[in-house]
């Protein structure tokens, strides 16, 4: 068949040239042993339990809520995150924290637990402090109450009932008596371990992906080559479909793709130590949905750019970006360029190996995979959309 012959042949070209194993196979080994050996030290990361957080609490309300809220302020897992102190006025609560004397402040309104009773909405006011994860801290433990009175309310309204009696058990700890009332502040994961990736598998995965797209460049350059040679007007007055030769050099390049992917993955593991999970098969489609978005981007590029400089202007100014708004060099902090690096391919194939890593849940791991999916796919039918217009031909 036409395309396997061209696709063996453009393999076996690629092998005998130096360069291309160079680059391909031994320069993502030698970056990844010395950015991952340099960079160690940034990914230690210390197992730490949340800090208990000052917060300032005006209690408004007098009714049924209030003795059930006391409990839970005093059960001794909200005694772990919180430290409580009452204040009598608001404009009280607004000084301390500018003095800093507190960091999150609550103020419940007098008429909370009679909205509650008639099935009305009725909510708390929050003050936040200074410290964002303190003020996170402290959200999370008082939105446990706030789902159980929710949860309380909602099946009185159901039932039709008005009494508030079991709204005043909502407490965060278990009953002296041995009532098996578990606790309303729970710490849980969303990994599988505790465990973080390290520096060696963090630019495992980063370069892994960086040089992925690198593929594609090398594919543009080999498809625009064929043209500059004269070798493509040749091929094509062969009884050979144009398609055919498009699809047999990307294949060629394909397959030396998923090969440079074991190479990294086998190697890393082996010598580096690198822990890629167990989810090998999602490890593998992965990696082809990379390979097939940077083939994609130079079927692309190859046709809209006729020269290799302007090729590897575009690969390289392209990929350089985007690994670093992923935070393919270092990690960025929240903000305004991490955002944008989630729009970026870099990003999903980082992330979805991240999670393998990490063991997440398969609802996770499938979430970052469909995405990557989603975005090989659009970038593969824009290919096509690009091919049916110009055509690869001189």
């Amino acid at each position: 068949m036409p395309i396997w012959t061209i696709a063996k042949y453009e393999i076996l070209r690629k092998l005998r040239t130096r360069y291309v194993l160079l680059i391909q196979f031994l320069m993502p080994l030698l970056l990844i042993f010395i950015l991952g050996s340099a960079l160690s030290g940034v990914f230690k990361v210390e197992d730490k339990g949340l800090n208990s957080v000052k917060v300032d609490i005006l209690q408004s309300d007098s009714g049924a809520l209030q003795e059930g809220f006391q409990k839970f302020l005093a059960s001794p897992e909200t005694l772990k995150h919180l430290q409580t102190h009452v204040i009598s006025t608001r404009e009280e609560a607004i000084k301390r924290l500018k003095n800093g004397e507190s960091e999150f402040a609550v103020i419940i309104p007098n008429d909370f637990s009679a909205q509650v009773q008639a099935g009305k909405a009725a909510q708390w006011e929050m003050i936040l402090g200074h410290d964002y994860l303190k003020n996170v801290t402290a959200q999370m433990v008082f939105r446990t109450y706030f789902d159980k009175v929710n949860q309380i309310q909602a099946i009185q309204t159901t039932a039709r009932s008005t009494s508030l009696e079991p709204l005043k058990q909502v407490e965060g700890i278990s009953s002296q008596r041995g009532a098996a009332n578990p606790s309303l502040v729970h710490v849980g994961q969303l990994a599988a371990s505790n465990g973080n990736y390290t520096a060696m598998q963090y630019y495992a995965a980063s370069i892994l992906v960086m040089f992925l797209l690198y593929s594609g460049m090398i594919t543009a350059f080999s498809l625009q080559n064929e043209k500059v040679n004269h070798t493509l007007s040749r091929l094509n007055g062969m009884p050979i479909r144009e398609y055919q030769i498009l699809i047999g050099k990307i294949s060629g390049n394909m397959f030396l793709s998923i090969g440079q992917a074991a190479v990294i993955i086998g190697a890393t593991k082996l010598f580096y130590g690198v822990d890629w999970g167990s989810q090998f098969l999602t490890l593998f489609l992965i990696c082809l949905c990379m390979i097939l978005a940077s083939m994609s981007l130079a079927i692309v590029v190859m046709l809209l750019f006729q020269s290799d400089s302007m090729i590897a202007a575009i690969f390289q100014t392209g990929i350089m970006i985007m690994t670093f708004l992923s935070g393919g060099f270092t990690p960025l902090p929240d903000g305004f360029l991490k955002q944008v690096g989630s729009y970026t391919l870099n990003y999903w194939g980082m992330q979805s190996m991240f999670q393998l890593m990490l063991g997440s849940e398969t609802s996770i791991v499938a979430h970052h995979l469909l995405i990557l999916v989603c975005m090989a796919i659009g970038l593969s039918l824009i290919a096509f959309l690009v091919y049916r217009k110009g055509g690869y031909h001189e």
